[in-house]
């Protein structure tokens, strides 16, 4: 608490300086030479046109910007949408909302950058050449490295949803720019990465402390005309809060294996087609070959909820369509999507939904 407020006295201190010093730094270069970056949408493609190259744990992008406007760039398809700030030059802010379960991300490499990844809703596959697996979900952080050769990458969201924020950092163009900004404490853009990235170049993946929630929720929601100087501002005020949070006392994320995982979201594909049926922890166990305990770690793990709690899920948003599309009783749809009295069937829906399945008919 201590440490937070000395930073936030000296964020406060330092915004005068940075408020002053904008007109000053806020130096870009763009580039005229114009490239590609490629995604795939459920099999189809979009070109899309931006200026500057650079990639990130949660999704691959080369940036390449608009000759009207080159800071910044939005891209909208089939639900989905990505938007580009450039903050400061070697410094972009990305917001990514995904309402499907994959996407597949083409780009060029960028050496020395680093990437801090904020998930605000849903939950993102992150995939490695291990083998191993790590998810991030709702309040989770994650700070790496990203140097790589030629990337192609693809991008799984286990609850075909994700809202998140990636901010880039080409390491090299942003440190004089940072330099220039914070004088009275000088922020080292390498120490701060390699500090999160002592055992691997992906870093650490963590729960958010209260003062980055913070900072994080209130990127999401800014009015247009103010977005410039206040996403530069809560960049640094990034950058200061985690030159000081500590590495050592976040507990270590659970990793899977890629046997587990699959196993796992063959249990979730068996579930959403077979909810009707009668569907216990011991038969999915005995059906997929896994232990009980593995089973319901994993699926929890990759999920971000439990298997019950998932199949109760999977029969109200059934009994849901059938209930306004349907002209069966409530007795009928209760079995159809696999509740054996009204009763039962009565009482989860309501929890669910918080009314009756009568109500939710005439609504």
């Amino acid at each position: 608490m201590c440490n937070e407020w000395i930073l936030m006295n000296r964020a406060l201190y330092i915004t005068e300086i940075v408020l002053c010093g904008l007109q000053i730094v806020e130096t870009y270069i763009f580039k005229e030479k114009m490239n590609y970056y490629k995604i795939e949408f459920n099999n189809e493609y979009q070109q899309l046109y931006y200026d500057n190259c650079v990639y990130s744990n949660l999704y691959s992008i080369c940036l390449y910007g608009d000759r009207m406007n080159p800071h910044n760039h939005a891209v909208s398809h089939a639900g989905n949408s990505m938007s580009r700030h450039t903050v400061f030059d070697g410094i972009d802010l990305m917001f990514l909302d995904v309402k499907q379960e994959t996407i597949q991300f083409y780009a060029k490499s960028h050496t020395k950058t680093f990437a801090i990844n904020h998930c605000e809703e849903g939950r993102i596959e992150c995939k490695f050449t291990s083998g191993d697996y790590l998810y991030m979900g709702p309040g989770d952080m994650s700070i790496g490295w990203h140097i790589h050769a030629d990337y192609q990458h693809e991008n799984y969201f286990p609850t075909k949803l994700f809202k998140g924020i990636v901010l880039l950092v080409d390491v090299e163009k942003a440190q004089p720019v940072l330099d220039a900004l914070v004088t009275e404490a000088r922020i080292d853009l390498t120490q701060l990465a390699n500090r999160f990235c002592e055992h691997s170049d992906f870093g650490m993946m963590m729960e958010e402390t209260e003062s980055v929630r913070q900072i994080f929720s209130s990127l999401y929601k800014v009015p247009d005309q103010i977005k410039g100087h206040y996403f530069k501002l809560k960049v640094i005020e990034i950058f200061l809060l985690l030159s000081i949070i500590s590495t050592t006392n976040h507990e270590k994320r659970s990793s899977y294996r890629k046997q587990q995982v699959d196993i796992v979201k063959a249990v979730n594909e068996y579930i959403s087609t077979q909810f009707m049926k009668r569907i216990t922890i011991d038969s999915l166990s005995d059906q997929f070959d896994i232990p009980t305990s593995t089973l319901k770690r994993c699926f929890k793990g990759v999920y971000g909820t439990t298997i019950h709690h998932y199949l109760k899920e999977c029969r109200i948003n059934a009994a849901k369509h059938l209930l306004q599309e349907s002209d069966q009783s409530i007795l009928e749809i209760a079995n159809a999507v696999g509740y054996e009295n009204g009763s039962k069937f009565t009482s989860a829906f309501k929890e669910a939904t918080g009314v009756t399945p009568s109500a939710y008919r005439k609504v």
